[in-house]
């Protein structure tokens, strides 16, 4: 085990993207368990800060712009807070140097060429396949401190959750029914089911479940989210330009949520909604590391070409293999049990 006496400080950095920070809750949670008195902080770019705030395990945040000058004055403050641990979970060239001219004595990263030098303590992984929490988990190693949770979490005040509730009421969704949303984008074209899969999929949840389907998007997907809109001839909710916290308080109010193999998608297990993740060209044993028990699914064809990991693809034959029959009985399942697995019959209701 560490001696948590000689450690007081301590930073953790995770530079981008969505879910990868998210991926990283669990080893938070870890070392505030072992280190329930100690400063931690998280270094990561804007706007991924805000998915910590208020977080339990999270005493400060270090975040950054894509300007120099935003970075100079990162580098500033992460020197002059003495660190006497750091963590390096991104492992690029950038993170690296940073996690050096943090001046923690004790620095933990992979075993990477290079940049390894930069670290005292080196991870190296033995090639064998593991979820992205289990990853994570690995930099724990030199500490000999174990999980404590392998269960993601972000904090939603009760503010933020009354405040989107009331957007939803305010929009016109009748709170006495499901609350089902659907995020057709994704970062990666390839990892973009079928929009008009998603408009027959939130058409059958109208008709045939009496849900309120709304959708979400995030920037530059409004396009593609309208589309879904105009195709389904039920009437379905349009909601962009949120900000990631407001994002946040919104999936924290739905029955269940479906998305992409993207950002969003990890935000659903976070805050205790049942999620459905849709797979193509990605790993779900990898990036879908999330309790059947507790109402999470993901739903995935196996291909010749399956894991190519392409972000872009002219075929898409394993996103054309989803059908929305496939996505509609796991969303039907999920609001068949409750979150212990119970079968019980749920009253309609906002949760």
């Amino acid at each position: 085990m560490a001696d948590s006496g000689l450690i007081r400080n301590i930073l953790v950095s995770r530079l981008r993207f969505m879910g990868d920070v998210i991926l990283t809750t669990p080893l938070l949670a870890a070392l505030r368990t072992y280190f329930p008195s100690d400063r931690i902080v998280y270094l990561t770019q804007k706007p991924f800060d805000e998915l910590l705030s208020g977080h339990p395990c999270v005493d400060e945040t270090l975040s950054f712009s894509n300007s120099p000058a935003s970075q100079y004055r990162m580098l500033l403050g992460l020197k002059n807070r003495r660190f006497d641990l750091a963590i390096d979970l991104f492992g690029n060239p950038r993170s690296a140097a940073w996690t050096f001219l943090s001046g923690a004595p004790m620095r933990i990263g992979g075993d990477y060429r290079g940049r390894k030098l930069f670290y005292t303590h080196r991870i190296r992984h033995d090639g064998k396949t593991r979820t992205a929490v289990d990853f994570h988990l690995d930099f724990l190693a030199p500490l000999s401190i174990p999980a404590s949770s392998k269960e993601t979490f972000l904090s939603v005040t009760r503010k933020e959750r009354d405040q989107a509730v009331s957007r939803l009421s305010e929009d016109g969704l009748d709170p006495e029914k499901r609350m089902i949303g659907l995020h057709p984008g994704a970062s990666w074209p390839a990892k973009q089911w079928l929009p008009e899969r998603f408009a027959e999929l939130a058409s059958r949840l109208v008709r045939e479940l009496d849900a309120e389907v709304l959708l979400t998007a995030g920037p530059g997907e409004e396009e593609l989210a309208r589309f879904v809109q105009q195709s389904c001839p039920e009437p379905v909710r349009l909601f962009y330009g949120l900000s990631i916290r407001e994002l946040m308080a919104l999936i924290s109010c739905l029955d269940v949520f479906v998305s992409n193999d993207c950002g969003p998608m990890h935000i659903g297990p976070a805050v205790q909604t049942p999620t459905v993740g849709i797979f193509g060209p990605g790993e779900p044993e990898i990036w879908f590391p999330y309790d059947r028990e507790k109402g999470h699914r993901f739903v995935h064809r196996e291909m010749d070409c399956s894991r190519c990991h392409k972000d872009f693809c002219v075929e898409r034959r394993c996103m054309e293999a989803v059908r929305a029959e496939d996505v509609f009985r796991e969303i039907a399942e999920i609001l068949k049990t409750d979150r212990s697995g119970r079968e019980v019959l749920r009253t309609p209701h906002v949760r």
